[in-house]
């Protein structure tokens, strides 16, 4: 099995003498990862679910898939929405192509102890790390679309709880000054690329890729969940997930920085929406281009709140990801 994280990880450490500091940015408004935003009682899991889909197309969203979360055979459920709101899409894109891993909005409606409830990953956090710091206004005006939706036609009440690492900025520093920080766009790993052709673009690969990946394998169980095509931008958004990989995420960040949910059978659950995970397609030049987040980035954007010793403790989970989903598209070909 490759172990791209841990090859790369001596480099990193050569480097901490050389390399110019990063610099200081200005604080910004704080952010959350997730973002609750009904709380409902326990017994409403599939009224809160049924109420999701009608609510999207009430709005003018596209709901792009839903996926009952794999939850390691704990009592309580999880059930995730893949959303697109369109205007938003297109302001994302004219960031070019690339910003395309910030379309997708993942709603979660899971059950704990205190009740049922609905969250998302919070756009005005994510956004500020896949688009840019400045990237303010179409993401804040999401969450107030996300906050007129659930305001009726959802069991319970409406609340605005920010949960997860909370940040002022965008950027994601490295951790113990060696580990998976920086900006974004350093943080893109093209798996494959292939020579664009009149018979062989972006839809063709994307083609290959979800026939490839109909079918849960591997340790993880990688298979696709959902599949958005971007013909403006030359370009198919893929997400994948795993059963195994779902569990082990949860287990691992636990209640995270919320201290009241450490007695919880499985606190880590609230962090759902952090799933599934996006391959991009796209051309560039020519080109045809598959990109994936850096799995140890990507995990310290969903679950950096689990803290610098679980994330030392599991650091080859994110490569042993990373190659399982290499290993999918290389099947593709």
């Amino acid at each position: 099995m490759r172990m791209p994280l841990v090859r790369g990880l001596l480099p990193t450490v050569l480097l901490l003498t050389t390399a110019a500091p990063a610099p200081i940015l200005p604080a910004g408004p704080r952010y959350g990862v997730y973002l609750r935003l009904v709380d409902a009682p326990l017994g409403s899991y599939e009224q809160m679910s049924a109420a999701v889909a009608p609510a999207i197309q009430n709005v003018g969203w596209q709901l792009l898939a839903t996926h009952d979360v794999a939850t390691g055979g704990c009592q309580y459920k999880a059930r995730v929405f893949v959303v697109q709101a369109p205007s938003y899409a297109a302001e994302v894109l004219k960031n070019g192509p690339r910003a395309a891993f910030a379309i997708p909005l993942r709603l979660a409606v899971f059950q704990d102890e205190q009740g049922t409830h609905l969250a998302v990953a919070n756009p005005q956090n994510l956004a500020r790390t896949i688009v840019g710091e400045t990237f303010e206004g179409p993401p804040a005006q999401v969450v107030a679309q996300l906050r007129t939706m659930t305001a009726s036609g959802f069991p319970g009440k409406p609340v605005a709880v920010q949960y997860g690492q909370m940040r002022d900025q965008g950027l994601i520093e490295k951790t113990m000054g060696i580990m998976a920080g920086g900006p974004f766009a350093g943080k893109i790993d093209p798996i494959r690329s292939t020579k664009a052709t009149a018979a062989m673009g972006p839809r063709e690969v994307a083609d290959r890729i979800m026939a490839a990946s109909k079918q849960a394998t591997g340790r993880w169980g990688m298979h696709s969940v959902y599949r958005l095509d971007l013909p403006e931008q030359n370009a198919v958004l893929i997400g994948l997930n795993g059963d195994a990989m779902e569990w082990k995420a949860f287990g691992i960040v636990g209640p995270g920085l919320d201290e009241t949910r450490k007695s919880f059978a499985c606190p880590g659950i609230d962090h759902a929406a952090a799933f599934p995970v996006e391959l991009l397609i796209v051309r560039e030049g020519d080109q045809v281009r598959v990109l994936l987040i850096d799995e140890m980035f990507r995990m310290k954007i969903y679950f950096e709140d689990a803290g610098k010793m679980k994330f030392a403790a599991n650091m080859q989970m994110p490569g042993s990801i990373a190659d399982e989903i290499r290993d999918l598209v290389d099947d593709a070909y």
